[in-house]
């Protein structure tokens, strides 16, 4: 009787040891589930949200596009706005961005050129900025370019409507200007519907420069308030301007025309 008693205490004992390393087993794989897969499933999660306001934005970018280009009257977009705020900034309520100035040959401004110019420079072109709620990235659409910024510095992921076009001798540049206009501030989280119409786009300012001039053009935003690494590569790398310096200051030699149009598209909803 004695033996019998000791193997069914034996056994007991055995059992519990299994069930306290197996129970040991479970809680350790949740602990370390929690600690490094829950953030890394955020993380991805994160990122998952800014590469779809990448691709929204770029649609914002086409309906922009249909408006001003292809005489659409009015363009409304669905959107889902995840992991952030998307936000629009009023042309009149921004600073100003860009400047742009012709110089004769001699060094000297073209003075005649910068007064016919006044009015659609300096410009401010308002933006619809994206700011990820757990990371530092922010998608912007700006003068109809959509921008990625981050802490480094910031990259065009789709480029405007502007061309340096040069036919034998001649060599035209055209500008054209998106100005995006609201009744007040505008934010979304989540569902929204943007709703956009074209206010009003004048005859484009056509400059004859027989001479073939240097046409200037000057971002004047810094890293904090706009993007200017992102006009930067554009500027230099598909339009082909030298930078001067360490400003943002771009020029264009051997300019015959210069053609300078400006669209104002209202925001009416997001």
């Amino acid at each position: 009787m004695m033996r019998s008693d000791n193997i069914k205490n034996e056994e007991g004992v055995s059992e519990a040891i299994g069930f306290i390393i197996i129970f040991g087993l479970v809680m350790t794989g949740i602990a370390l589930i929690t600690l490094y897969g829950y953030p890394m499933l955020l993380q991805q999660q994160s990122n998952a949200d800014v590469r779809n306001m990448e691709q929204t934005t770029v649609v914002l970018q086409n309906d922009i596009k249909s408006l001003c280009y292809k005489n659409v009257p009015y363009k409304e977009t669905a959107l889902q706005v995840s992991g952030g705020v998307l936000t629009v900034e009023n042309c009149t309520e921004t600073r100003e961005r860009f400047e742009i100035s012709v110089i004769k040959r001699d060094g000297d401004d073209n003075t005649s050129a910068i007064d016919q110019i006044k009015g659609l420079s300096p410009f401010s072109p308002g933006a619809f900025v994206y700011t990820a709620d757990s990371q530092d990235a922010t998608i912007a659409l700006e003068n109809g370019a959509v921008i990625r910024a981050q802490a480094g510095g910031s990259s065009m992921l789709a480029e405007p409507r502007w061309y340096v076009d040069v036919q034998e001798s001649e060599k035209t540049f055209v500008i054209n200007l998106v100005a995006l206009n609201t009744s007040g501030p505008m934010a979304r989280s989540g569902m929204g519907n943007v709703r956009m119409q074209l206010k009003s786009s004048k005859p484009p300012l056509i400059l004859d420069l027989p001479d073939k001039e240097t046409v200037k053009v000057t971002y004047l935003a810094t890293d904090l308030e706009g993007f200017p690494k992102a006009w930067e590569n554009y500027l230099t790398g598909t339009l082909g301007m030298t930078k001067s310096g360490d400003t943002n200051t771009y020029t264009l030699k051997e300019v015959s025309r210069l053609i300078i149009k400006k669209y104002e598209v209202q925001v009416l909803g997001i």
